[in-house]
């Protein structure tokens, strides 16, 4: 069963700005964020190391399995995935919010919702956020467009993009157009009703000019 609110992914091409606007709206709405990317890293090493051991098949089994993990640790409360690792998501937040009363927020990698276990997973159990960006904001310069399967070519881009994008339409329950991750953080904000969470000092600054 899909849990509305509290498990949200966030799809879309590499350099979308998945991980910039996951974490502006985590700090926003006091929410929790996990990068399947940097899951994968800690649990099996380079990315592009398992791509060219085990090929993309390979990978996507592996990024699957890290995500259910991811997923099912959250839906438990627990900090421990059935095979033994710990989640980024403890028991308990900084803020002593017990995890299991917390949003969630999930940054998938670019080619996640291509494998089909992986999509049905994020559909069912969670709710789909689609970032969306013009291949030409990307400057040559990025650190986006060496990361396999792109290896370097903005071409491989754009037709990786135009074989995604129906994945992506069909797999999402929403879609923002991001070009400053500040304003689409908050625009998600405001359309799913989270109440922003002040930090310290903006308690101070609101208790002034009260």
């Amino acid at each position: 069963m899909k849990q509305q609110r509290k498990l949200i992914s966030l799809v879309g091409m590499t350099g979308c700005g998945k991980t910039s606007v996951g974490k502006v709206l985590a700090s926003r709405i006091g929410a929790d964020f996990i990068d399947v990317d940097d899951e994968i890293v800690k649990r099996h090493g380079s990315i592009r190391a398992i791509f060219d051991e085990r090929g993309d098949e390979g990978f996507r089994e592996v990024e699957y399995e890290t995500l259910q993990s991811i997923i099912d640790g959250v839906s438990s409360g627990g900090n421990e995935s059935s095979d033994g690792n710990e989640s980024s998501v403890g028991n308990e937040s900084s803020d002593g919010t017990k995890s299991s009363d917390r949003v969630i927020i999930i940054s998938c990698g670019g080619g996640l919702p291509t494998y089909e276990k992986s999509a049905r997973l994020i559909a069912e159990r969670t709710l789909v956020v689609w970032l969306r960006r013009s291949p030409d904001s990307i400057p040559d310069d990025s650190e986006v467009l060496p990361r396999p399967p792109v290896n370097g070519s903005r071409e491989n881009y754009k037709k990786l993009l135009d074989a995604r994008c129906p994945i992506y339409r069909r797999v999402s329950d929403y879609s923002f157009y991001n070009s400053f991750p500040k304003r689409t953080a908050r625009e998600i904000a405001k359309r799913f009703g989270f109440a922003c969470k002040l930090n310290p000092k903006n308690k101070r600054k609101s208790s002034k000019t009260n």
